[in-house]
């Protein structure tokens, strides 16, 4: 389950740190803590979308024009339980104890937000069977006019290929193609 924040580098904490001390000065650790640490990047287009909706900021960095805007992406922190589970080794009950209390903060606070699972569509309905390189499968979408930045979020969620990411991205922003093995 994925949250934002409206801070790039928030963090909450979930379950403390409990110590046992002993007279002798030694402690022993009887609870274990769960700290979320939410971090810029990784921010996916509709993340961003609610994130805009929700919240307003106040003063923009500036371009070296002095007039154009920097986006405030830099801003909004993302936190993704599952990606944290698999960092820290916790168990399923430790990852559904820390949703529970993430959904219980951004209930009665508003600097998170629960973003709501997107069940994105392929670009055509067989595009997971597609057996090209890398490179011809960003320029086919380039040439059929798909959205870039959806197909991204869809191959992120759904098959996460590191090279086909790296070659829409690339497309997204316009850098010169480079040849690659077949994905399939």
């Amino acid at each position: 389950m994925r949250f934002v924040s409206r801070w790039g580098r928030f963090g909450v904490q979930i379950r403390p740190l409990v110590l046992e001390a002993y007279a002798t000065g030694m402690t022993r650790t009887t609870q274990e803590p769960v700290y979320c640490m939410f971090h810029e990047g990784k921010l996916l287009p509709h993340e961003r979308e609610l994130a805009m909706e929700h919240w307003t900021w106040n003063g923009f960095y500036q371009e070296q024009d002095e007039v154009t805007q920097v986006a405030p992406d830099y801003r909004i922190g993302v936190y993704d339980s599952v990606e944290d589970q698999v960092a820290h080794g916790w168990p399923d009950e430790t990852r559904l104890e820390v949703e529970r209390a993430l959904i219980d903060h951004a209930d009665r606070y508003t600097d998170i937000l629960v973003v709501p699972s997107q069940f994105a569509t392929p670009p055509w309905p067989r595009y997971d069977e597609y057996t090209g390189s890398p490179s011809a499968l960003a320029r086919k979408l380039v040439d059929e006019g798909h959205d870039l930045e959806l197909t991204i979020g869809y191959e992120r969620e759904h098959q996460n290929r590191p090279k086909v990411i790296e070659a829409l991205e690339a497309a997204l922003v316009g850098e010169p193609e480079r040849e690659e093995e077949v994905v399939g």
